[in-house]
């Protein structure tokens, strides 16, 4: 759900918390990455092990049809689920947000939070020029 953000040469406005554009000391945007990558290598390193173990039943000889031997099929499904996942897992790490601080002589406060880097920065850039228009 995203807020209302209303920036005025008084107030900047987020939602039903009101700063006032003179008490404002600083602005400042940080980044992070909330997905690791910790599942991307996980996830891959299964994708191999399953590629390997199918083409270890491909060239497994039958010169016993009595044992039990790995399906191919199964071990070419698994591989492809995990590399799935390790795509997936990828895609998630690309994933960047975006927090707007508002430093004030008193305390720190994160005042928004999103996905668009632009968004935030035009908030901070319009926060900052009605910092600079006060006297």
């Amino acid at each position: 759900m995203q807020q209302t953000v209303t920036v005025d040469d008084d107030f900047a406005r987020f939602g039903n918390k009101s700063y006032a554009i003179n008490k404002i000391n600083s602005v400042e945007v940080r980044s992070r990455r909330p997905h690791g990558k910790a599942a991307i290598y996980i996830w891959g390193l299964l994708t191999l092990i399953f590629l390997l173990a199918f083409i270890g039943s491909m060239s497994v000889p039958t010169t016993d049809p009595s044992a039990p031997t790995p399906s191919p099929l199964v071990m070419l499904g698994l591989a492809a689920l995990f590399g799935w996942l390790a795509y997936w897992a990828w895609l998630k790490s690309k994933i960047v947000e975006y927090k707007l601080f508002l430093m004030t002589s008193s305390s720190e406060a994160q005042a928004f939070v999103s996905f668009d880097g632009l968004e935030v920065q035009s908030l901070r850039d319009r926060i900052e020029g009605a910092m600079a228009r006060k006297p």
